[in-house]
């Protein structure tokens, strides 16, 4: 490995920028005290690496780091737990101290083992580079997975201002990727770094530019159901997601005859298990009328699978059934379901939908009659907007008896294609058994014996995703005939099939369910990726298909989590087109403005103050010219810095003269006059005569415009050696 040199300019750079990201790291964790602690170990630990990667074998530094971070945890504990020194102190000073030595300590180690080795390898700086970028992407992790709320400080500010957060966050991380390169950089002078960060700059400004429009399209996991367009690509679904053709085959295709399939952008939802979907947010519902569904239970409802084609219960791709279920977006007239739902046993509740993830087809209320388009208040955070009216369920069971499930009304092909189940005895026979017992009264109630079919599912099932069914042919089968071990779809087929065995008109509906328990308590309902469900449905003459879940009593799930209600308000506001999410009483004077005008005049008077103590510095220095000697070879080789001329690291000042013969041939004997006034030899007015013979050098040899530039050089002074 060969060790890479750092000029000292760089090497400050870099030390900053390890301060920077050890500052964004532990500035939730440590405590002021610590973190100013963990900040100076970091300036102790860049100049230790320069001393160690010279003087001292790699794994002698290794075994450096190992004893500081045993030191960070060893002192750390003996601080808090000593009864003996520090038994007489209060807590709070004790704490200080041991989290100064902890935070302190592991900062020191961490940083002294990047540094080290870093400027063993060109190789290590890659790793310098991502823990500076890792530093900025640890703060605003919080964000990922379209929680637009995390992190607070940030969100509520861009919001309160009507800004984007995604937006910013492009800007930081073209900046940050950009500043990251110079932990790649080797010995550079400084003028070089600033036009290497400038350039940075520009070139991450320009990718800003380019990408803040963009779209951040997140891959939500809906636990295998299909719900989502990424979770088709996971599976190797080539559909074209809303269905653009209009043909509704944007699934799997047929697996019978053709008349059916996993189209419509799913399959029949046996695969998957595994772990849980993650709570991403994938659509937000604002309500226009009040609802308090039973149950506490929101059923949106996006597909349903009511064709059996030997093996499974999938959508039907023929689109000669389920007409009630909407599965095209609207793109320009409203589109009508047709009517199966009975007005006199439901509530007609308008919603407005805005979906944050792509779905292959519209999904609202169960029961959605209309879906209409409406303009998009977002479109670089929603995929997609409409309005939807629903007629949803509020009648109790009891209200529903006494009615048979298929209508007389309807085709022998239509009641082939809802009571179709597998050719397998054990499905009818467990159904009658489970009837043996029913109340002679209900008998023949279709309603009576679903109840007591989902009393049993609900009874001995054991709701679990670690249970699958993926190597078998028929997994509905393999999960009711035998340990009774799945998850939401498993319970769904089951209930269904059975409910078929006995003549009652069935299928499995597939959309999210969402416990308003775990909302908020306004208008707008934000639907997670964790919601995801599937459920059968019943048809009852004369009312229509009703939702009927089955709810296993016994479960191995951890609770879901409880909705974010910052999150649920602030996307709710944005679909009302307030694009301060709900942070400002108006959004049109944010409260928070950036002052961009004091800041621009505090950079003004900055860069003034700047300029002034340059030129005064320079000027200053001109005038002590005329009283020493000394200063008089100074200002000399001031004139030459400000055109750009200095001594190179290691020249001597005579070798310098000898290279500026061409130049300034008089700097040669001024060099040799101001060594012998140095030692006492030479007389003062030899030096000054000098000077004036090389500024006349200087005005011969050079054009007006060079020596214009060199004049308003500030900065020169400070760089001559």
């Amino acid at each position: 490995m060969t060790s890479l040199r750092e000029s000292p300019a760089l090497l400050a750079l870099k030390a900053l920028l390890h301060m920077f990201a050890v500052w964004l790291y532990l500035r939730g964790l440590a405590s002021g005290p610590a973190l100013i602690a963990a900040l100076a170990m970091v300036g102790v630990a860049t100049a230790t690496a320069t001393w160690t990667r010279r003087r001292l074998r790699l794994r002698a530094t290794l075994g450096l780091v190992g004893l500081a971070v045993a030191g960070a945890w060893a002192i750390s504990e003996w601080l808090l737990d000593s009864t003996g020194l520090w038994a007489g102190l209060a807590p709070r000073p004790t704490l200080h101290g041991a989290d100064m030595a902890f935070f302190g300590l592991a900062a020191f180690a961490a940083i002294l083992l990047l540094r080290d080795l870093s400027g063993r390898s060109r190789l290590f700086t890659v790793f310098e580079a991502a823990f500076v970028v890792g530093a900025v992407v640890f703060l605003f992790a919080g964000h990922r997975g379209l929680t637009l709320d995390q992190p607070r400080f940030f969100s509520d500010w861009a919001w309160s201002t009507g800004r984007d957060p995604q937006v910013i966050l492009r800007g930081v991380g073209a900046v940050v990727a950009g500043i990251s390169v110079l932990m790649l950089l080797e010995s550079q002078r400084i003028v070089k770094i600033i036009a290497s960060l400038l350039t940075l700059l520009l070139v991450g400004g320009v990718v800003y530019w380019l990408i803040k429009d963009l779209r951040i399209e997140p891959k939500i996991d809906t636990g295998g159901l299909g719900l989502t367009n990424q979770e088709q690509d996971r599976q190797g679904d080539k559909g074209e997601g809303k269905d653009a053709d209009g043909d509704g085959q944007d699934g799997k295709g047929d697996k019978g005859d053709g008349k059916g399939g996993g189209g419509n952008g799913a399959n029949d939802g046996l695969s998957g298990g595994g772990a849980p979907p993650t709570p991403d947010p994938v659509a937000v519902a604002v309500f226009h009328a009040t609802y308090d569904p039973p149950g506490g239970i929101l059923y949106f409802r996006q597909q349903v699978l009511s064709y059996f084609d030997g093996n499974h219960l999938v959508a039907d791709a023929s689109r000669t059934w389920d007409k009630d279920v909407i599965v095209d977006f609207p793109h320009g007239e409203p589109i009508e379901a047709a009517k199966t739902q009975n007005p006199d046993f439901h509530v007609q509740v308008p919603t407005s939908m805005f979906l944050l993830v792509d779905h292959p087809q519209p999904f609202g209320l169960s029961g959605s009659t209309t879906i209409a388009p409406r303009p998009n208040p977002d479109p670089r955070r929603f995929v997609a907007a409409y309005e939807v009216t629903s007629l949803v369920g509020n009648m109790p069971y009891a209200r529903l008896l006494g009615r048979d499930s298929v209508p007389t009304a309807w085709t022998p092909e239509e009641r082939a294609h809802y009571l179709a189940l597998p050719d397998d005895p054990r499905y009818p026979a467990l159904a009658e058994e489970l009837l043996r017992d029913i109340d002679p009264r209900f008998m023949s109630d279709d309603l009576m014996k679903a109840l007591v079919i989902k009393h049993h599912l609900e009874t001995h099932g054991f709701y679990t995703r670690k249970k699958t069914y993926n190597d078998v042919d028929d997994p509905t089968a393999a999960f009711l005939f035998g340990d009774m071990h799945g998850y939401c779809v498993h319970f769904a087929h089951s209930a269904a099939l059975l409910f078929r065995s006995v003549g009652i008109a069935s299928r499995v509906a597939i959309g999210y369910a969402v416990d308003t328990r775990l909302q908020g308590g306004g208008s707008t309902v934000l639907v997670m990726a964790d919601r995801a469900h599937a459920w059968p449905e019943i048809h009852l003459d004369g009312v229509g298909w009703i939702t009927f879940d089955i709810y296993p009593q016994q479960s191995d799930e951890v609770p879901q989590v409880v909705v974010s209600r910052s999150l649920e308000s602030m996307l709710g506001e944005l679909a009302r087109e307030d694009k301060t999410a709900g942070r400002a009483a108006d959004p049109s004077t944010a409260p928070w403005e950036i002052p961009w005008s004091a800041i621009g005049l505090g950079l003004l008077l900055t860069l003034a103050g700047l300029l002034a103590l340059g030129f005064g510095g320079k000027w200053s220095r001109r005038l002590l010219a005329r009283q020493s000697p000394r200063f008089a070879f100074a200002a000399t080789l001031d004139g030459l810095a400000d055109l750009g001329e200095r001594r190179r690291l290691g020249e001597s000042r005579e070798r310098f003269a000898e290279r500026m013969v061409g130049l300034a041939p008089s700097l040669v004997p001024m060099t040799r006059a101001h060594l012998r006034s140095v030692l006492g030899r030479g007389l003062d007015q030899d030096i000054h005569a000098l000077r004036r013979q090389v500024q006349r050098e200087l005005r011969a040899a050079l054009p007006w415009w060079r020596r214009l530039l060199a004049t308003l050089n500030p900065v020169g002074w400070l760089l001559t050696r």
